[in-house]
């Protein structure tokens, strides 16, 4: 059986629609959000009317990123989602290293506790105050993915035993792994620690990969059968789109659509059109795809990746 756990409960992989894979709607409190207050996003009023906004634009789905003590707040994503008819996967799992304290139960804890945590996320629900009891309360919302995370040109200890627990949990539950890769580096040794840790890489999405625009890196990648998160669309401080658009080319024409996706990551309040800043969740779907069309993408090749891709990705394979 294979389904999509939204904050909301399950639907069916064709159900989900346009997605964007990789995003987030609240950040309060967590390591990223006292490393930079522009990480902060604590209204969920703005939420709901990006949201409404997205919707109206034709988006139907979208995955928020925060993971466990990175500042998610499950009960308001399944406000956000009531009110504004989008499918939100919110997800477990954890940020890299450097936002957890070495004294966070997360460096205590063995690995195989640490994977029970995660997956008790997936099929009983998500902790509403991320473990950080001493009581367990578990919202009715359940995770649909598991993040893992490494660090720029390395994978420190703690990002390590985390992948680890990550696949122990993705072996357990069926749900999928996706990842935020720093500066898009490490994808080839995360590729190697899956495997090794059992989980076939065609259930990993590696994130940001875009920030490092290398075509042959990016096929060397896809070849193994991961999928590919591209959500740099509006970042010029990375690179710009034109970067972005040649480099999907490239992938299409090698024949690797089908390991494609695209996401926002719009986690800062400066990106937020209602925090005052610019672009916000609506880029991609209004600027971004159709300067994909005029470059001579197939419109085959798109509903792949905002579509099929992700309905493949997210899917819960039980």
């Amino acid at each position: 059986m294979r389904y999509i756990q939204t904050v909301l409960g399950t639907i069916k992989p064709e159900e989900l629609g346009v997605t964007d894979y990789h995003d987030h709607l609240i950040t309060i409190g967590g390591g990223e959000e006292k490393a930079d207050r522009d990480l902060r996003l604590d209204r969920v009023d703005y939420a709901i009317e990006a949201m409404r906004s997205f919707k109206q634009h034709k988006g139907d789905a979208l995955v928020d990123m925060n993971p466990i003590d990175c500042g998610r707040q499950i009960e308001m994503l399944k406000e956000i989602a009531q009110a504004s008819g989008v499918h939100i996967i919110a997800c477990t799992g954890f940020q890299r290293s450097i936002y957890y304290d070495p004294e966070h139960w997360v460096n205590k804890y063995p690995v195989e506790e640490v994977a029970r945590l995660i997956a008790e996320e997936v099929e009983v629900g998500v902790e509403i105050n991320n473990y950080n009891g001493p009581i367990v309360t578990r919202s009715t919302a359940k995770a649909g993915v598991i993040k893992c995370a490494t660090h720029y040109n390395m994978i420190k200890p703690m990002e390590r035993k985390t992948i680890e627990a990550a696949c122990m949990a993705s072996i357990r539950t069926g749900a999928p792994i996706s990842t935020h890769t720093e500066r898009g580096t490490m994808g080839l040794e995360t590729i190697e620690l899956v495997k090794k840790f059992g989980v076939d890489p065609c259930r990993v999405t590696l994130g940001h990969v875009d920030r490092n625009p290398d075509l042959e890196y990016h096929k060397k990648m896809a070849a193994q059968g991961v999928t590919l998160g591209y959500d740099g669309p509006s970042r010029a401080k990375y690179w710009p789109d034109s970067v972005i658009i040649e480099l999907i080319k490239g992938m299409c024409d090698a024949g690797y659509a089908d390991h494609i996706m695209l996401g926002g990551d719009n986690g800062r309040a400066s990106m937020w059109k209602e925090y005052y800043g610019a672009y916000g969740h609506n880029y991609i779907l209004d600027v971004f795809v159709p300067r994909m069309r005029e470059s001579g993408i197939s419109e085959e090749n798109i509903e792949k990746i905002l579509v099929k891709n992700p309905a493949r990705q997210f899917s819960i394979e039980k």
